[in-house]
């Protein structure tokens, strides 16, 4: 997926994540440093992006300098551990929103990359090349943005008896507001922005976005299983995302990812190769 120039599109990631032993969450207190399938969610979360081909930067926000030394094992895997704005710490600007906002301008104001994702750790079960599969359904949806004056923005959603967003005949959804139960499955949810590419060209038309839930867009919805797209708030929701990730993921070895990322770097992938990344 490179252009005459042999430049591919690389993703800026940006993930947000806490520091349970200085304030555990309300509704699953140790969802953050407890292991999930061998390794925390956050580990799964920077291996996932690592093994991708169209990667080119993950940064993962701690909450406090003492939460970045508790996650500077992640830089193995390439990721850079950024401490929020202490003032990000009250109650009244903690919104994943806000920091994914303050974050993703501050990682383009040093460096250009074409697509923007927010990977949560709190969905997890994402197999191998799956973020590539993500740019890839952006590339051959939109194109050049001066072609197409749309919002530029894809998002991961499932058949499913509830909705966010109905899926119209031009593939874009149309917000709907709260979850509705409806058996049509034609119907799609997703998530606030769990699965989420957007040009970064699109960054000074909405700022990003308005919010982390995105209540106000109508994405191009890019077709992901149920199973993907499980969202992690309960010891059930953990329950169900462990089955499923050691089902669907882990069945295809413990070193899945790591096989992926040996897939592309030796050519295997269709021939882009490591050099495109740069």
């Amino acid at each position: 997926m490179a252009h005459d120039y042999g430049i591919a599109p690389r993703f800026l990631a940006i993930t947000p994540t806490r520091d349970n032993d200085a304030a555990p969450g309300n509704r699953l207190p140790d969802k953050h440093s407890r292991l999930f399938c061998g390794k925390t969610l956050d580990e799964w979360c920077a291996i996932q992006v690592w093994s991708s081909l169209y990667a080119g930067r993950h940064i993962f926000v701690a909450e406090t300098e003492e939460h970045a030394e508790k996650l500077m094992y992640l830089t193995k895997y390439g990721a850079e551990i950024w401490v929020r704005p202490r003032d990000m710490l009250s109650p009244l600007n903690d919104s994943g929103g806000i920091i994914l906002h303050w974050a993703t301008k501050k990682a383009l104001a040093e460096n250009w990359h074409t697509l923007i994702t927010h990977p949560f750790v709190v969905s997890p079960c994402r197999s191998p090349g799956f973020f590539d599969r993500m740019v890839g359904g952006y590339v051959n949806t939109f194109g050049n943005p001066d072609q197409n004056r749309g919002q530029m923005l894809l998002m991961g959603g499932c058949r499913t008896d509830q909705a966010m967003f109905a899926k119209g005949k031009d593939g874009y959804g149309t917000q709907l507001g709260e979850a509705y139960i409806n058996a049509d499955t034609s119907w799609r949810i997703s998530y606030e922005t769990h699965y989420m590419a957007l040009s970064a060209w699109w960054v000074s038309y909405y700022e990003v976005f308005n919010s982390r839930i995105s209540t106000t867009f109508s994405p191009v919805i890019h077709d992901i299983e149920p199973w993907e797209d499980l969202h992690i708030d309960t010891q059930d929701q953990w329950d169900e995302a462990e089955f499923w990730f050691g089902k669907k993921i882990l069945s295809q070895g413990e070193d899945c990812y790591e096989k992926y990322r040996a897939s592309w770097e030796d050519g295997a992938t269709g021939g882009a190769g490591s050099s495109l990344r740069g």
